[in-house]
Formats: C-alpha cells, structure tokens, sequence
C-alpha cells in the first residue's frame, strides 16, 4: 500500500491470509445457547406451528397509552415504569471565563464564528452533527473541536429534556396500534404473536423480580372471541409447553383498559406466569376495531421457574454471576440432546442401516470396507430424495444409483475401533462414557444410563450430513479419539452445562473411537471423502 492509498483510509483484505489451522481452535465444537433464548426458539415456533403470525411492538410507548391502561391506578404504577428522558443543550449565552480559556488554548481560533454556531444551537441540534460543523466551520481538528465543547458547560453537561415517551412496560398498550394497522373485518379471525422484552424499575431485585424481563404476548380479534374461548386456548398452550398446575384468576385491582370482570392473573402453583383479557370497548372504538379484542402474556422466564424449578430467577438470567441449581442425574440425562439428527424418512432408514452395519461388523479387525445403504437418488417436482432399492421396487420409481459406504477408519481397527459402542451414563452429576460390558457395574452403583452411545451420535450426525449434501451426491465424515460430547454429536442443554460447570463436575467420555462413512451416487469416486 502506497501513502496515498493509507492517507484515503484504505483497508488491506485479510481474506485468505494466515492458516485455517491457527483458527480452527476458535471455530470447533458446538456453542451453549442461554436457557432463555432457547425457550424463546421453542416458543416462536410453537405460535408459528399453530397458525399466529408473528410481528414486533415498539419498545417505546406514549405516556397517554400507560395512563389509559392504568386509569385512576396511574399513582399505584408510575413510579415503576421508566419514563424517558435525554440530555439535551439549551441556549449558550457568552461566557467570559471560557473565552478566556479557549483563548489560551487555540489563540488562533475564530472565536466570533464559534459563538455564531454556538448561537444556532436549538433541542433538535444533534451533537455529532454540531462537532462535524465545528471542524468544518473553523477549519480545525475532531481532537480540537471535542476538547472546545468539554470546555462550554452547557455542552458537556447538557439539561435533561423530559419526553412524553416511556420505555415498554406493559404489552397491551403496545398492541393497540398493531391492531389497528392489521384490522380487517373481512379477514378474522386475526391471530398474533410476539415475543418482547418488558421493563420495569424494581426497587429491589429478588428470587422473583427483576428489571427486565420477557414475555411471550398474543392477541386474537374475532366476532366470537370471549374471556372464556381465551382461557381454554390459553390452557391448550400451557398443554404444548408441558406446564400444569395452572390457574386462572380474576385480577382483584383490574385496569380500566379491559372489560370489567375480563381481566384475569394466571398462576402457576404460587408463581405469577401472566394476564389476559378482553379490550374495553371504548378503547377499540377510537382506533375503529369493530370486534372483540382478547390479549394476553405469559412470562417467559416464570414459566421456565415453574416447569423446571429455577428457585431464583436472577439465576436464570445471569447463571454465571449466581450461584447455579441442583439437578438430580436423571435430570442431566434428559438433558443429552444430539446435536445433528435427521429429518427425512431416508435419513432416519439410514442413520439405522448404519448402525445396524456397526453392530454386525463389530470387534472384527479383518472388515476394511462395508456398504451400509443401497438405494437410488431420485429427481422430482418435488425436490430430490433418496430411496432404498427394496422401497424403489415397490413404487417403481428410478434414479442415480446411490450408497452409504462404512470404512476402516484407522489401520487394523476394523470399522469402529474399541470405544465406539461406549455408553453414556451420569453418576453424581458427573458424565461418563463405559463400554458395554461394565453396565450392569454402573447400573448396580447407582448410575443413569442415557441410551447414548457413541457411534448412535456418529450414525445420526452422518445421516443428516447425507441429507444436507443431497444435492452434490456425495459427502463424508471420520472421527477418531473422543474428547468431549460434541465430538460424539451431543450436547447438554445449557441448565445442565451451567450446573456442571459451577458444581465442577467432570464430562468424561474420552476413547478411542474410528469411525468413517460415505455416501456417493455411483458416478461420484469413493475416493471423493
């Protein structure tokens, strides 16, 4: 690079410099996902699956919305919702001292043209915009112009501007102007979803506030629907989501917001999940929604508490700050999720032809090479798929000729290698991987088997590489020398990961494992791995 290209602030391509394995350390494994983002996943899809259509809310909401929904309880609530407000530069009358020091500082500065846009300044001048004009208007430095406006006082303390703005704390008044938008008489039932973040000024945090929080809020406009139709479609998705204990309520303090008596307090055990209700009236007339307006919440991070017995919910949210929960170790070996598994019904049939090949040629150092799969890659309207040669002959259909090919991974190991039939148990919420023949050892000490094994993660993980390389026909996979659940296609889901970290506990299913496979259609090299 030339001066003249540095002083035009280029920027040299790192794009294919240095080696990929310097990098590779930082770009292995699979990551942890937060609990709550992953029930918020869990949750999105649920409402998709179900018909609603998602959309977002602002996070920002009229001070007039809150003390609509609040009414004559406004005194009762306002001290905990956040009402805005920013810094903004009022007028700058002339200032003796700090001519005098900037008069020392840049004796060469135009200090009539300073003080003339000093003098344009109004609550709409943007800072940033107010520094490029210093620069520009004075013909000096960024470094000189931010040292001149941390020497006005009025620039570099500012005045608090209040707004009639407050940051989201209450979903139905969000819903509102969504409503409106979307409303059509024609098209109902309407049916949406979205999953938010509320904020609250909570004096003191404890096991069961906190300043922010999520909530997964709904809203249905239809002629028909009712505080009852509501509630029972609520209870099929606390069905969905495995909760139970649950109970409905009529709130004692309602919001003037929602039809007298509508309002309901949703309880899972003694822990408060959420409300609902139906819109008053007056309030859909002004905005021209001619139906029934049924709105609900359901606290995210509550129902977690509830369903799988957080005792603090700052614990949830910040597991690496808090002391982290007990799980039992049946517990943990619920939570061994295989990472990759297959998704078609020919991914499935053959994550089993591999395994069962496995099995058959297991503890025989002499088989080099074995096809598990034979079957045909067929091209239709549809997309492509693959199908076994036995499904191919019934239904008549034909493609390129394909197979999934096992092969010795390692030099004398056979197809496997000794730990690839490893089982996976937890004792003490510690994880282990054991071979086969010492199960009834780990099952009379007390242990939880997962009925994992090593090489059900590979078949798996290798079934859904096939689908995911339909298209270029051809593909593979080796592992050897298991190190960690990932390497073996599993992961825990991030309670477990969380626990085992703060509690010490050790992951330990490290073994010799050879395990290779291809999959080509039979124009594609069995080289081509």
């Amino acid at each position: 690079m030339n001066k003249e290209d540095a002083g035009k602030g280029h920027v040299r391509s790192t794009k294919g410099e240095g080696k990929l394995e310097d990098m590779v350390e930082y770009f292995s494994g699979i990551g942890h996902p937060h609990p709550i983002s992953e029930a918020v996943q869990d949750l999105r899809q649920m409402m998709l699956s179900r018909g609603f259509d998602e959309v977002q809310t602002s996070y920002f909401l009229p001070l007039r919305d809150i003390r609509q929904l609040t009414g004559n309880l406004y005194p009762a609530f306002m001290d905990s919702i956040y009402h805005l407000s920013w810094l903004g530069v009022g007028p700058i009358p002339p200032n003796k001292d700090v001519e005098m020091e900037l008069l020392k500082k840049f004796p060469n500065l135009d200090q009539a043209e300073l003080w003339n846009i000093l003098d344009t300044i109004d609550d709409d001048t943007c800072g940033e915009d107010l520094l490029r004009t210093l620069v520009r208007e004075l013909k000096i430095t960024y470094g000189d112009a931010i040292s001149i406006m941390n020497k006005v006082p009025e620039l570099a303390q500012g005045k608090i501007v209040y707004e009639e703005n407050t940051l989201r704390s209450f979903m139905p008044t969000s819903w509102i102007s969504t409503l409106e938008a979307t409303y059509d008489s024609g098209s109902l039932p309407i049916r949406l979803f979205t999953v938010a973040s509320l904020f609250r000024r909570e004096p003191e945090q404890d096991s069961r506030h906190i300043q922010t929080y999520n909530v997964l809020s709904l809203a249905i406009v239809d002629k028909d629907i009712d505080v009852e139709k509501g509630k029972r479609i609520l209870g099929r998705i606390f069905d969905q989501m495995e909760l139970n204990d649950i109970k409905m309520v009529v709130k004692k303090y309602p919001f003037p917001y929602f039809e007298r008596g509508t309002e309901v307090e949703i309880f899972g055990g003694d822990l408060e999940l959420g409300t609902c209700g139906i819109v008053t009236g007056n309030v859909l007339e002004e905005k021209g929604i001619t139906s029934p307006v049924f709105i609900a919440e359901i606290g995210v991070e509550r129902t977690l508490m509830h369903k799988h017995g957080y005792p603090d919910i700052r614990e949830l949210f910040f597991p690496q700050f808090y002391s982290s929960w007990n799980l039992t170790d049946e517990e943990i070996s619920a939570s061994i999720r295989y990472i990759r598994k297959p998704q078609t019904e020919y991914g499935k049939e053959i994550s089993n032809a591999i395994l069962k090949c496995y099995k058959e040629s297991a503890g025989d150092p002499d088989v080099k090479r074995k096809v598990a799969w034979k079957g045909y890659l067929v091209a239709s309207e549809y997309g492509r798929f693959l199908v076994s040669e036995e499904r191919a002959a019934k239904i008549h259909v034909h493609g390129r000729p394909a197979e999934v090919i096992l092969r010795e991974g390692a030099s004398g190991q056979g197809l496997t290698g000794p730990a690839a039939f490893n089982e996976i148990w937890v004792k003490d919420g510690e994880i282990i991987g054991v071979p086969p023949d010492l199960s009834d050892k780990m099952e009379g000490s007390g242990a939880v088997k997962t009925n994992r094994t090593f090489v059900k993660g590979f078949a798996r993980s290798a079934a859904w590489k096939i689908e995911k390389n339909i298209d270029t026909g051809h593909t593979g996979k080796i592992i050897d020398n298991v190190k960690e659940l990932e390497g073996v296609n599993m992961k825990l889901n991030s309670k477990a990961f969380q626990y085992i970290l703060s509690h010490k506990k050790r992951v330990n299913i490290r073994g010799p494992v050879y395990l290779k496979f291809l999959f080509r259609t039979l124009d594609q090299p069995e080289n081509g791995d």
